[in-house]
């Protein structure tokens, strides 16, 4: 693999990406061989895993559930890395996410019936719950533990779910976000595996789940309207993105300080 290259190409990988080389907004930029994000890593060739070890991965997070990693478990062995399973699904909290409040308008002034509220699509909530669920909350939370974790060494974290888009491009999102990364960056980045897995195309790259909410979902792009819906739900609970990584994600200030030591250059 090249030293310095966006999109990581091996035999059996898919969609895995490097964090390295992006800008943050004071000027400094994310470290190279310390962050990547993928999707499924089970098929990797022993090359490949050579290659993934040589290239400085000493931390597994696994995003996937319990079930999508028991068919298809991660192919590393316990003397190469650390593994931690960090399941994203299944959703514990009984509810979706609340919906935003309706805003009383002219409509209501003049005693007339305010137009309907469009339904949300099954991905809206998806992404809603994304940010707001007790469950995905605690494994995001325990991502940053790992982050924390790694601190005073050269190894890097590779984190994964099946497509490496939904809950990886969320994941993402809060990394980049307490780096300093600005939006735009950030967006640009989540769509970018609508490319890599030719999910625009005639022809996108197949990644079969055992699980068929999971496989339906691998099969559908990622758009920048769904990132923003997730720090829209994130604003409206928490009242911007520092407050959630302080309150949801439990992060110290002086351990936001400790990632930007660790992670940007």
């Amino acid at each position: 693999m090249q030293e310095q290259q966006r999109v990581l190409n091996l035999t059996r990988s898919y969609n895995l990406r490097e964090l390295g080389g992006y800008p943050t907004v004071d000027g400094k930029t994310v470290k190279w061989h310390k962050l990547l994000r993928s999707g499924s890593l089970n098929a990797l060739t022993a090359t490949d895993i050579e290659d993934l070890l040589n290239y400085g991965v000493a931390y597994d997070v696994d995003f996937r559930s319990r079930h999508e990693i028991k068919v298809a478990p991660d192919p590393f062995d316990d003397s190469q890395l650390t593994y931690h399973r960090l399941s994203v699904f299944p959703f514990t909290d009984q509810a979706d996410a609340p919906k935003k409040p309706a805003k009383k308008g002219l409509f209501h002034l003049f005693g007339k019936k305010e137009p309907a509220t469009p339904e949300r699509s099954s991905m809206d909530r998806m992404y809603e719950q994304l940010v707001t669920d007790s469950h995905a909350q605690a494994a995001y939370r325990d991502l940053f533990t790992v982050l924390l974790n790694n601190h005073g060494n050269d190894g890097a974290v590779l984190y994964h779910c099946s497509a490496g888009k939904d809950r990886t491009g969320i994941g993402t999102m809060l990394i980049l976000s307490a780096l300093g990364v600005d939006w735009a960056t950030i967006a640009d980045d989540f769509v970018l595996s609508n490319e890599v897995l030719g999910l625009t195309t005639t022809a996108p790259t197949r990644i079969s789940s055992n699980d068929a909410q999971v496989a339906a979902m691998n099969g559908k792009s990622v758009s920048k309207a769904h990132l923003e819906l997730a720090r829209e739900t994130i604003e409206h609970h928490y009242g911007n993105m520092d407050n959630y990584l302080a309150q949801a994600m439990a992060l110290k200030p002086e351990e936001i300080a400790q990632l930007k030591k660790d992670y940007l250059e």
